[in-house]
């Protein structure tokens, strides 16, 4: 019995830019977007650190992960831009 081939899936990666404060601990990250609605200016760089996270919602179980964590799914194939390129899993008949 043949298998048909499995189409790949393209995830979308979502990118968050967050704005951290390094001279005060205390001080919640903002999202870049939230940092300049409320400080109405943009962050400077001696004082705030804009880091990027990349997360995606897995297609195996709907959780929310991050890029890097994708490398360690058996069902992950490449990075394409901003994709995501898996297999989809497998439907099982018991």
């Amino acid at each position: 019995m043949r298998y048909p081939l499995e189409t790949p899936r393209m995830v979308p990666i979502r990118k968050i830019v967050v704005v951290v404060d390094v001279e005060d601990p205390m001080t919640p990250a903002l999202p870049l977007e939230e940092f300049k609605r409320v400080f109405r200016r943009e962050p400077e760089a001696p004082r705030y650190r804009l880091v990027a996270i990349e997360a995606l919602a897995c297609p195996e179980d709907g959780n929310v992960v991050l890029v890097a964590e994708c490398a360690e799914c058996p069902r992950f194939i490449r990075r394409s831009g901003d994709y995501i390129i898996c297999l989809p899993s497998r439907a099982r008949a018991y």
